[in-house]
């Protein structure tokens, strides 16, 4: 019996696509890092690291954790290409519906915040609410605001200043986003639902550092009940620092990109309050040195006082309520070597999920690779989340 050359081929594809297959689920066990509630002495440290315990007890994601890539895209390039080009199709193809409400800032700064078409949800709907990447807005984070509306979710977008195609109104801008237009943002739709059931809060890349500022910031003042901070750099003051040597191309990427959005855009506005300043942002050769450079329009005085203000780790423990972390061990940009698991198991209410693959923010998963992994867990830790707080008032 002979076989036919196409048989032979389909064949042997199939063959190799199962065997590739195989050896990613070999090595896509993930692993979680949280404290031990036993361990805490603090009594609200130790009821944060009991929520965590409960919301892995609750998430069975999470009880046996594992990321499988798209077999096709789970190199570390070929993932957040993928991811990309679904982007771009997100953006140009669907038709993704937003409602826009504006804010205008005390310095006469503008930010707004992008509501999903989600009338059939009820009045007493969870709200979930996104904080864009570094360069962002709703249009490349619909794909999270569509997934959480299909589980039951009002998701909303926070754009930042100069995001969102609205340029600049002050000469004021923050790279990592600013916490105190955060609260505004949040005020804002605490009182537009004010029937919601549970606030949540999310952020991506740029944004997962916002979010934690935020709520380390507000501490017990805030009305977020959960959050999750997806892909975050931990220590903003090493975070990119050897991102030049490391990964040029991603460094000069990401130079460009926030060149291009914060200042080409809104050249007179800034030069109008200073030209100086201007000049050192576009001198800037690498992303550290624009992050450093660019104090002055993130209303600091030096670059030590903007870190003082803007770096995460100062804030982490101030916040009291569960967050999980996600981390990528080939994430290009918020390296694993920043990963700081010490302060994670210290602060109680953290949960860090370590992933072998995934990228930065990519993280497709399904054999055409058109799920995404990051949003689904992180639906599955806020509903968890949700259900343990249930449980707890009960």
């Amino acid at each position: 019996m002979t076989i036919s050359w196409d048989l032979w081929v389909i064949f042997s594809i199939t063959t190799a696509s199962l065997y590739v297959y195989y050896c990613l689920y070999q090595r896509t066990s993930a692993r979680l890092v949280y404290s031990d509630s036993r361990s805490m002495l603090d009594p609200v440290r130790r009821r944060l690291a009991e929520q965590i315990e409960d919301i892995v007890k609750f998430c069975p994601e999470l009880r046996n954790p594992k990321y499988i890539p798209t077999f096709w895209a789970a190199n570390q390039w070929a993932n957040l290409v993928l991811f990309m080009v679904k982007e771009q199709f997100d953006n140009y193809f669907r038709a993704n519906i937003f409602s826009r409400e504006i804010l205008t800032m005390p310095d006469g700064g503008t930010v707004s915040i992008d509501f999903s078409d989600d009338t059939n949800l009820c009045t007493t709907a969870p709200v979930v609410m996104f904080l864009h990447t570094v360069t962002g807005s709703s249009r490349d984070t619909s794909h999270f605001v569509r997934y959480a509306t299909s589980r039951g979710w009002r998701g909303c977008v926070f754009n930042r200043r100069g995001h969102g195609e609205i340029s600049l109104t002050s000469p004021s801008f923050n790279c990592m986003g600013d916490a105190s237009d955060t609260k505004a943002q949040v005020d804002f739709v605490t009182a537009k639902f004010p029937s919601a059931s549970y606030l949540a809060m999310v952020g991506i890349s740029a944004g997962s550092g916002l979010v934690l500022n935020y709520l380390g910031k507000e501490g017990e003042n805030t009305p977020i009940q959960a959050a999750c901070s997806l892909c975050p750099a931990y220590d903003i003051t090493q975070a990119f620092t050897q991102l030049a040597e490391l990964y040029p191309v991603v460094d000069r990427h990401l130079l460009s990109s926030v060149k291009n959005h914060f200042l080409t855009k809104n050249r007179q506005i800034l030069s109008s309050k200073s030209q100086a300043a201007l000049d050192r942002c576009y001198q800037a050769k690498t992303t550290h040195e624009f992050l450093t450079a660019h104090y002055s329009f993130a209303g600091c005085d030096s670059a030590d006082d903007y870190f003082a203000a803007n770096n995460p780790t100062e804030w982490v423990e101030g916040i009291v309520r569960p967050f999980m972390l996600v981390n990528s061990e080939d994430d290009m940009v918020c390296l694993p070597k920043n990963i700081q698991e010490d302060m994670v198991k210290a602060i109680g209410g953290a949960l860090l999920l370590r992933t072998r693959k995934g990228s930065h923010i990519a993280f497709n998963e399904g054999v055409l690779g058109t799920g995404s992994y990051l949003a689904r867990i992180t639906m599955d830790f806020l509903e968890a989340a949700r259900i343990s707080e249930n449980i707890f008032k009960s």
